[in-house]
Order: structure tokens, then sequence, then C-alpha cells
């Protein structure tokens, strides 16, 4: 049985990403699951008390489903997502990016001078550190995961993941 190394939870965890990646990597999403959701808000205020339970470092998103598979529909989509990956060729890691949101419901993204020189940083971290943490402060940012599960070492294991009690 394979053992899984777990690094600790720093907090820290997470990328700023260039704003032209993430919107290649949401129209492929797009392509994918051309009848699904394409993103969910969470409030500020739900995130905070997430964010502020005791020994809290950050927070895991789970896709999920309210709609439970019968045998049929699981044959079904279980060749569907083979002819996706064989036939089609249509493979890739899911990904979520985040971004702000105002009042209004906009997504707070990077103007088009700001993600310009977001992406000259990212290229010039990436060349020295392989970074792409631009820590750009007050501007508006995109981020993604940092810790995809199944794939990384800190994935949990419980009912959630469908491997725990």
């Amino acid at each position: 049985m394979a053992t899984t190394t777990r690094t600790p939870i720093t907090g820290k965890e997470g990328a700023e990403i260039e704003l032209s990646v993430a919107a290649e990597w949401t129209k492929n999403h797009r392509e994918r699951q051309s009848f699904g959701s394409i993103s969910q808000f969470f409030g500020n205020e739900i995130l905070n008390r997430l964010l502020q339970q005791p020994g809290s470092k950050g927070i895991r998103i789970y896709y999920a489903n309210s709609h439970k598979l019968n045998g049929w529909q699981k044959f079904i989509l279980s060749i569907a997502n083979f002819l996706k990956k064989t036939v089609a060729g249509a493979v890739g890691e899911d990904h979520f990016i985040l971004v702000g949101v105002n009042a209004q419901g906009l997504d707070q993204l990077p103007t088009e001078q700001q993600a310009a020189a977001q992406a000259q940083v990212f290229a010039a971290q990436a060349a020295t550190s392989g970074t792409g943490s631009s820590g750009s402060g007050s501007q508006n940012i995109v981020v993604e995961q940092a810790h995809p599960c199944p794939g990384s070492a800190n994935c949990p294991q419980n009912v959630l993941t469908g491997s725990g009690s």
C-alpha cells in the first residue's frame, strides 16, 4: 500500500494567475461543460467565518452535484467520459479560478494595464524562481488552486472525499 507524505498547510497555498490564462482555462471549461454552471459566488461573511475558525489556514472547495445518478446514468457517463478522453482527446486538469466580486455582482478583474503589468511580473518571476505570485497588494487579482485533490499530498480522507467515515 502506497503511503502519502502529508506536508503542512501554511496558509500561503494558491497563486495569482494571469488574466489571459484564467480566461483561456474558463473558456476550456465552458466548452467541456456547455450546460453546467460556470462559477459559484460565496459572500465574504461566510468565507471569513470559515477562515476565522481556530487553526484555519484556508478553504478547500469541493465539486458537488445534488442529483444522485442511477446505475444506467453512471454507465452512460462512464462511456461518455471514456469517449471524451480517448476518442476526442479532451483531457486536462480542472481548476478553480477565484476573483473578487463587488456590490453590483461584477467581477473585480485587473484592468488591461494591470493585466499587462502583472504578465511582465509573472514572466520575470517564472524565469527566476518558478513562482507566479506578483503580490500586487490593492490591485485586482485572479487566483487559482494550489493543491488539487486527488493529486497533492494534502488530500484528506473523509466523507467528503469518499474515502473515510
